[in-house]
């Protein structure tokens, strides 16, 4: 059975997230696809002492702020709970387990493929799914030479084991890039 919607959103972060409250808000026949069980995108996959780098009150999605002080930085668990709320609070139309396998234009409206053979088409497609899935690692030079282990924030939830251990990080992050030799 083919779905046929105004839009398709891929991904349930934050920015699909708020692309389904402004296209509930404008009464568009819409659905959120995400590849994960929970509309939470990639955060239960941060470390899992992740704090934001920004208060609550900056962090917030429209239409619903984070409760408690607005001046606290959340953490990765906050973040996650919030977010299921939030989408939970809307009762926007997420389809969960739905990995996008291909988006192929289809005349004047896009197909999409999951990865277990369903259909979605849309006259429109967001694409909000983020860089998680995809890390990015740098050429640094003397990394192809370094003894111990690259990592990124993609491939652990814990850094402190590897702290002290000859690992370098590497975590790309909004407006910024940071890295550390332990």
């Amino acid at each position: 059975m083919t779905t046929r919607l105004d839009v398709l959103v891929i991904g349930a972060g934050q920015a699909g997230l708020a692309t389904a409250y402004h296209l509930q808000g404008h009464g568009l026949r819409f659905q959120v696809l995400e590849a994960g069980q929970r509309p939470v995108g990639a955060w239960p996959q941060h470390y899992a002492s992740l704090k934001l780098f920004s208060p609550a009150r900056h962090a917030s999605l429209p239409g619903w702020p984070f409760s408690g002080d607005p001046e606290r930085y959340p953490t990765r668990n906050e973040v996650v709970a919030y977010l299921e709320a939030y989408a939970a609070h809307f009762q926007f139309p997420i389809v969960t387990g739905a990995e996008v396998a291909q988006v192929l234009p289809d005349g004047e409206e896009f197909r999409v493929l999951s990865a277990d053979g369903r259909i979605f088409c849309a006259r429109a497609v967001v694409a909000a799914t983020g860089t998680f899935r995809r890390p990015f690692m740098p050429e640094v030079p003397g990394r192809e030479t370094f003894g111990g282990k690259c990592c990124t924030r993609w491939r652990t939830r814990n850094r402190r084991p590897s702290w002290g251990s000859g690992c370098w990080w590497w975590a790309r992050e909004t407006r910024r890039c940071r890295s550390r030799w332990n």
